[in-house]
């Protein structure tokens, strides 16, 4: 006869009581996987929970830590600039002067035939367009070496229009703004980086020309010119010129690069020579010793000046 054991105890059972005990075992058996199931399934949420936790804690802190950088690289570079011009001996105002100077320079050198006037301490620039001897319109520049646009940059510039019936105003800023990546329209002004001021003359030329050629009246001008406005700085017309803000800014970099890299080789050249020449002269001294009768001297260091680089006017 077979002999049935409980399968927990051991203990000996009937068929039935041990049909009843396995049933029972096997359910605790499962209940326990189950259980098991349960908990392992919550360690792992708790952990997934724990991870992004973290995750997100590192995230808002690295955004917390950006933000506060941006603000001290701002901080940092209007600090930068107001001890170049402590160094200098100017302010915001006069470097701005400065600036327009260059300006006026570049404009009446690329469009010779329009006439490019100074006002000096007013602070603007005038470009009067001309085609066939006849004036076509007039471009107001106001130009601003600060960290910053300013409003108050702004409404200088529309005061400079208005006083100066321009058709055009143009604020030429180093300054920057959130969303401003070199061409925007604020209240009425084009607001454009230095690299792209040329670029848009042309355009704002080119626009006043067509508008004499086809005999718009000075009350419709205005009209036409806050359209135009519009467009440029919509993607068609802006996208071209902030490409070429970026590629100047990236050609000018290259050059400073360029420029760096031959210095380094200059001086790294001349001290060889520097060199050549130290040692030629103490060979020849202990030459000199030698037929003298008297016991040579060691090499010393070389002793090399300095390079010194003409100016660009020699």
């Amino acid at each position: 006869m077979k002999k049935y054991r409980c399968p927990v105890c051991k203990k000996p059972l009937t068929k039935k009581e041990y049909e009843q005990a396995l049933q029972i075992h096997t359910a605790r058996q499962e209940h326990l996987h189950t259980l098991e199931r349960e908990l392992a399934r919550k360690e792992r949420n708790l952990s997934n929970a724990i991870s992004n936790a973290k995750k997100n804690a590192v995230n808002k802190e690295r955004m917390r830590t950006n933000r506060l950088m941006q603000g001290w690289k701002g901080k940092v570079r209007t600090l930068e600039e107001r001890i170049h011009q402590l160094e200098k001996g100017t302010t915001p105002q006069t470097d701005g002067l400065e600036f327009e100077g260059k300006l006026v320079s570049r404009l009446r050198k690329e469009f010779p035939d329009d006439s490019i006037q100074h006002k000096g301490k007013a602070g603007d620039v005038l470009q009067i367009v001309r085609f066939d001897k006849k004036d076509a319109g007039v471009i107001i520049y106001e130009c601003k070496r600060t960290p910053k646009i300013l409003k108050s940059h702004i409404r200088q510039t529309n005061l400079a229009k208005q006083s100066r019936e321009a058709e055009f105003a143009v604020l030429v800023t180093t300054g920057q703004k959130r969303g401003f990546s070199g061409l925007a329209t604020i209240d009425g002004v084009l607001v454009v980086s230095p690299l792209g001021s040329i670029p848009l003359a042309r355009l704002l030329r080119t626009h006043l020309i067509e508008m004499l050629r086809m005999k718009i009246t000075k009350q419709k001008r205005a009209k036409i010119a806050q359209e135009l406005m519009k467009h440029i700085t919509s993607p068609q017309f802006k996208n071209p010129i902030e490409e070429v803000i970026t590629i100047s800014a990236e050609l000018q970099a290259m050059i400073k690069q360029e420029a760096r890299d031959h210095i380094r080789v200059w001086r790294k050249r001349w001290d060889h020579y520097e060199t050549i020449k130290w040692d030629s002269s103490q060979v020849q001294d202990n030459i000199r010793l030698v037929l003298h009768g008297k016991a040579p001297r060691a090499i010393g260091k070389p002793k090399v000046s300095p390079l010194q680089l003409p100016s660009p006017t020699d």
